[in-house]
């Protein structure tokens, strides 16, 4: 039986989100590897030889004599503009088609990454910042071009589990580039970090060019029945008149409000996670690259498993279970926020025992990953309508985290005023950090509603009521005349040729 074609897209839709992975998480890993060590304090006292840094195998590559606070600059580069570019991204794919946005958006990082250890030898660290502003704007375009193109291939049953493949397929890049970029960059170089990366991208371009288009009806490689399955069952989306937001209402709204803070507020841990945890790792306790990475790589993998499977044990709550929707949303992100504020909370009292560290740090990712069945959905169950726009708004303030937390950290640890060691200061870190996950956990549990909110409810009445559109009809008229055609010729064919499925191995059912 061949694979339905819209699987392949799928699976190349979370290929391409793995791309964008795997570039934040090997920048996190050879920043670490292109720097200068720094001095051990000797009074750190670190307890266990089995973590213990060893830096023969990367004594010949070049490094860089950069502060923690250019460090934290460089690894919040890549989010200056991947903040703005997600909501331009989205009228673009409209003009353009998904395919040659998400095409683009991959292929621009990939050359940017074979560039990398040209830019830093000519430039150092500000041509780094500049390829990694550019790398982001790229990025920036991928999520949108999948949200657009799998609206058209997937039908409504399946658009959900697509969607939370994007999710996951990221998780899956960034545990995969965690554990190769540590291995990479100390028995190879930091600069082959990012050849590798650019590497992984081939597959993608080559199979995207090939096999994707941005409608299933122009892909000259899906079956017959595919299509018609696709047409029959997929959002149909009706051609009317755009509706003006109410921006006040909206901006000033409770849960709009309640949004925003929890995202920001997740954004940061999250973001300090992602960007500053090799760091954090090799300065608090000279753990080795090689060791370094897969550590890395489980608080990805915990992270990736959690988000996938917290859906599925809500509607398992809501549905077998009976509990309200709302009190399900907010068990869940109770856990991703709090869970994550204790563990980080505890770390200080493990001193310099780098295991139960470890346990700590993966176990606050892990806790996070609940989040994909918290705030996550709730935006688009009160503001349906206009659920676009307040992610959006609320993304800005999470992505902007990205830059802010890595930043924090280098201020703090280039403190020359503070008598405190490195551990002491990422110490300081982590309780700012348990302060930011409470506020927004308390902000969630006092102020989330999952009801839709009247100023989403009341356009749409009225647009209803006053602004019928007779594209509207036309354009069902069209749809359905396709679906016809389409029928009167799997009947032809299936008459003239009843083995037309096997013509080729790629052709999909």
């Amino acid at each position: 039986m061949a694979i339905r074609l819209r699987i392949i897209i799928a699976i190349l839709g979370s290929y391409a989100c793995s791309l964008v992975y795997m570039h934040r998480s090997g920048i996190s890993v050879a920043v670490v590897a292109m720097t200068k060590n720094p001095v051990v304090d000797q009074n750190q006292n670190i307890s266990s030889s089995s973590f213990n840094y060893t830096s023969s195998s990367i004594s010949d590559q070049p490094l860089y004599d950069w502060s923690e606070t250019l460090q934290g600059i460089i690894l919040g580069a890549q989010f200056y503009l991947y903040i703005f570019v997600p909501t331009l991204a989205g009228r673009a794919t409209d003009a353009i088609g998904g395919k040659w946005i998400a095409f683009f958006g991959a292929l621009g990082p990939c050359i940017l990454a074979l560039l990398t250890p040209v830019m830093i030898e000519f430039g150092n660290a500000w041509a780094l910042i500049i390829n990694r502003i550019l790398v982001g704007g790229f990025h920036g375009f991928t999520y949108a071009a999948m949200f657009s193109l799998y609206v058209k291939w997937f039908p409504i049953k399946e658009l959900s589990m697509a969607n939370s493949g994007l999710i996951f397929g990221g998780s899956i890049g960034s545990t995969i580039m965690s554990a190769l970029a540590g291995y990479i960059a100390q028995y190879w170089s930091w600069q082959a970090v990012f050849y590798v990366i650019a590497l992984f991208h081939l597959p993608f371009l080559i199979l995207w060019f090939i096999l994707s288009t941005n409608e299933p009806d122009t892909n000259r490689f899906i079956s017959s029945e595919e299509l018609i399955y696709i047409q029959q069952n997929v959002q149909q989306k009706i051609i009317s008149k755009k509706i003006k937001a109410p921006w006040l209402r909206m901006i000033f709204s409770i849960p709009v409000l309640c949004s925003l803070i929890t995202k920001m507020c997740s954004g940061f841990g999250y973001f300090l996670m992602i960007t500053k945890l090799p760091s954090y790792l090799e300065n608090a306790f000279q753990i080795e690259l090689f060791k370094n990475g897969w550590v890395y790589a489980g608080t990805n993998l915990a992270n990736g498993l959690a988000s996938l499977l917290a859906p599925t044990i809500a509607n398992v709550l809501m549905n077998r279970f009976g509990i309200r929707r709302l009190i399900v949303r907010k068990i869940f992100q109770s856990i991703a926020l709090f869970g994550p504020a204790i563990c980080l909370g505890l770390i200080p009292a493990f001193g310099s025992k780098p295991e139960p560290v470890i346990v700590m740090l993966i176990m606050a990712m892990m806790l996070y990953g609940f989040f994909s069945a918290g705030e996550w959905t709730i935006i688009s169950e009160y503001a349906p309508n206009f659920a676009g726009t307040v992610f959006g708004m609320a993304n800005i303030l999470a992505f902007a985290m990205g830059v802010v937390a890595p930043y924090i950290v280098g201020v703090l640890l280039d403190d020359k005023n503070s008598n405190h060691t490195d551990m002491q200061q990422w110490n300081k870190v982590f309780y700012i950090a348990v302060i930011i996950y409470v506020i927004g956990g308390l902000t969630f549990l006092l102020f989330a509603t999952d009801q839709q909110q009247t100023w989403d409810r009341d356009v749409i009445i009225i647009k209803d009521n006053n602004h019928h559109d007779d594209n509207d009809d036309e354009k069902c008229k069209v749809i359905n005349s396709k679906i016809r055609n389409r029928s009167t010729e799997i009947n032809t064919n299936n008459n003239n040729n009843n083995d037309s499925d096997d013509r080729t191995s790629i052709t999909m059912t």
